[in-house]
C-alpha cells in the first residue's frame, strides 16, 4: 500500500513536469488493481470521420420527461422542453433528489430525508445531516450518506458514514462506517470516507466513493462496489466520473478533464472482480479529455472527448469537445459535428437517442439527439441533478399505512409539513387554502371541502388516501 501512494506522488510530480514516454504494450494483467495503472495503455485512435447513423425514431423532442431540482423544488420538464411542472412544495429549499423506477421521489429538504408518492409525503429520516440519497430501483430502499448522527438514531453513539433504510419503515442500518480520521495523515494507511454513488440499474450492487481523510487538494480515492450478500469489490480510483454500463456488468470511468488529475482517458471497471482495463488513454503525443462516458444498450460507450496535443495542453485549457461514441478497440467516432462548451451535467438516454446536456457557457439544458440531421433543443430549464422520470404513475400506490391529514384544534395548530405541501397543492389547483404555513385551520378546511366536491369525492374536509392520491395526480399533471 505504501509503495502505491508513493507511486502517485512519483506520476503527479512527472505530469507537471515533463512528458511520459509511451510504455511497450503488454497484455492486460487479470488480477485486481491494486491501485497502480494499467499495465497496457492503448494509443488513442484518430477520431473516425463519418458521422453516427440516424437513430431507428427520431427524436426531435426528449424522449421522455425529467425531474430536476429548480427554483429549490422538485419540477419536471415536459418532453418538448419547454414546459416545467411544480412537484415538490417544500417551504425549505431542496436540495437532492432521487428517483425509482416505480416513480417514489426521495429528496432532502432542511434537515430531513422525504419520500413522496401516493402512499403520501413521509419523513424517512428526521433532524440529521443528510446528503446524497439514492433510492433503489424497485423503490424499497434508500441510502443516504449521514455526518454526526445524533445519538438517539440508533440508541447509541452511530458513527458518520452510509446508511440504509427501507421506505416501509424501520431503524436505519449503517452500511459502511467512515475510518476514524487521523490526526496526521498517513498516506500508506489511507483512512476512508465514503459517499453513496449509485445503484446498478437491476438494483444488485451500490456504487460508493472512498476519499481519503482528510481531505487534501491531489485528486486519489477507490470505487466501493457492494454486492449482492453484502460482497465488496474495491478498484482505484481518481476523483474521477464512474457511471453504470445500461446492462450493469461495469463502470465507465472518465479519467479527468480539463483541470489537475493524475491520469486522463477512458477506462472501464469489471464490476464482478474490480479489474480495470483502458478504452482510450494517453499516449506520448496526445492527452485525451473526457467527460460524462456510459456504456449503452448499443454496446458502444458514448462520451464527450476532445483528443489534446501534449504541447498544447495546461491544467486550464478551454475543453471543447465533441459527442463521440467509442467502441472497445479504442476507435473514436464522432455523433455530431459541433464542438460543444465543457459538459457540467449530462444525461444520457439509456437507448442512445441522445443527451440532456448542461454546459459551463450556458446556464439552460441543451437536448442533444444523436440523430445529427435532428436540430440541438434548447430547454427552459436550468436546473441541476437530473433524472429520467419513470413511465410509471408517481400517484398510484396501495392506502395501507397512509395517515389522513385533518384539521387541527384551534389550541393545538401546530407546524405540519404535510399540511404546507398539500396547502401548496389546493392553491395551484385554484382553491385557496389561506397563508401557505403548516396550519390546518378553517381556510384549508374550507379548500379541501371545495376540492373534494369538485373532484367528485365524499364530503369531507380531511385528506385521505383516496384524496391524496387525486390531489397529487392534479397537482402534477403536465
Amino acid at each position: 500500500m505504501k509503495q502505491r501512494w508513493l507511486s502517485w506522488w512519483i506520476a503527479l510530480i512527472l505530469l507537471a513536469s515533463c512528458t511520459s514516454a509511451s510504455p511497450t504494450p503488454v497484455p492486460l494483467s487479470t488480477a485486481t488493481p491494486s491501485g497502480e495503472r494499467p499495465t497496457r495503455t492503448p494509443h488513442p485512435q484518430p477520431i473516425t470521420p463519418t458521422a453516427a447513423q440516424p437513430t431507428a425514431t427520431p427524436m426531435t423532442n426528449l424522449p421522455a420527461p425529467v425531474y430536476l431540482l429548480q427554483n429549490d423544488q422538485v419540477m419536471r420538464l415536459a418532453p418538448n422542453g419547454q414546459q416545467l411542472t411544480q412537484i415538490t412544495y417544500e417551504l425549505q429549499p431542496v436540495r437532492e433528489l432521487s428517483v425509482a423506477n416505480n416513480g417514489t421521489l426521495v429528496y432532502v429538504t432542511e434537515n430531513d430525508l422525504i419520500a413522496l408518492d401516493g402512499t403520501g409525503r413521509r419523513v424517512v429520516i428526521d433532524a440529521q445531516t443528510i446528503s446524497r440519497p439514492r433510492i433503489s430501483p424497485d423503490g424499497q430502499r434508500v441510502v443516504y450518506r449521514l455526518d454526526d448522527p445524533t445519538p438517539d438514531l440508533l440508541g447509541t453513539d452511530a458513527p458518520s458514514g452510509v446508511y440504509i433504510s427501507e421506505l416501509r419503515g424501520g431503524q436505519p442500518r449503517l452500511l459502511q462506517a467512515d475510518d476514524p480520521e487521523p490526526v496526521t495523515p498517513d498516506f500508506s494507511k489511507p483512512a476512508w470516507r465514503y459517499i453513496p454513488v449509485s445503484w446498478s440499474p437491476d438494483g444488485q450492487r451500490l456504487l460508493l466513493y472512498a476519499v481519503m481523510q482528510p481531505e487534501i487538494g491531489i485528486p486519489g480515492g477507490e470505487v466501493v462496489i457492494i454486492g449482492p450478500d453484502d460482497r465488496v469489490v474495491r478498484a482505484f480510483s481518481c476523483c474521477e466520473e464512474e457511471i453504470w454500463s445500461v446492462n450493469g456488468d461495469e463502470l465507465t470511468v472518465a479519467g479527468g478533464g480539463p483541470d489537475p488529475d493524475l491520469r486522463f482517458g477512458l477506462y472501464r471497471i469489471d464490476v464482478e472482480h474490480g479489474t480495470e482495463s483502458p478504452v482510450v488513454a494517453r499516449s506520448e503525443a496526445i492527452i485525451p479529455l473526457v467527460r460524462a462516458p456510459q456504456r449503452m444498450a448499443d454496446g458502444d460507450i458514448y462520451a464527450f472527448i476532445e483528443l489534446v496535443p501534449v504541447q498544447a495542453y495546461q491544467w486550464d485549457y478551454p475543453f471543447r469537445p465533441q459527442m463521440v461514441r467509442v467502441g472497445n478497440d479504442g476507435i473514436i467516432t464522432p455523433i455530431r459535428p459541433e464542438r460543444l462548451g465543457e459538459p457540467l451535467l449530462n444525461l444520457w438516454n439509456p437507448q442512445a437517442r441522445g443527451a440532456l446536456v448542461q454546459f459551463a457557457e450556458q446556464a439552460n439544458l441543451i437536448w442533444l439527439p444523436t440523430d445529427p440531421t435532428l436540430p440541438i433543443v434548447t430547454t427552459v430549464a436550468n436546473g441541476v441533478a437530473a433524472a429520467w422520470t419513470p413511465t410509471a404513475d408517481l400517484s398510484i400506490r396501495p392506502c395501507d399505512g397512509f395517515a389522513t391529514i385533518s384539521p387541527q384544534p384551534a389550541n393545538h395548530r401546530q407546524f405540519d409539513p404535510a399540511v404546507a405541501d398539500l396547502q401548496g397543492r389546493l392553491a395551484t389547483l385554484g382553491f385557496d387554502p389561506g397563508p401557505i404555513d403548516g396550519l390546518f385551520g378553517p381556510t384549508t378546511a374550507t379548500a379541501v371541502q371545495a376540492f373534494r366536491i369538485a373532484t367528485g369525492l365524499p364530503a369531507g374536509d380531511s385528506i385521505d388516501c383516496v384524496a391524496w392520491q387525486s390531489l397529487l395526480t392534479r397537482s402534477t399533471a403536465q
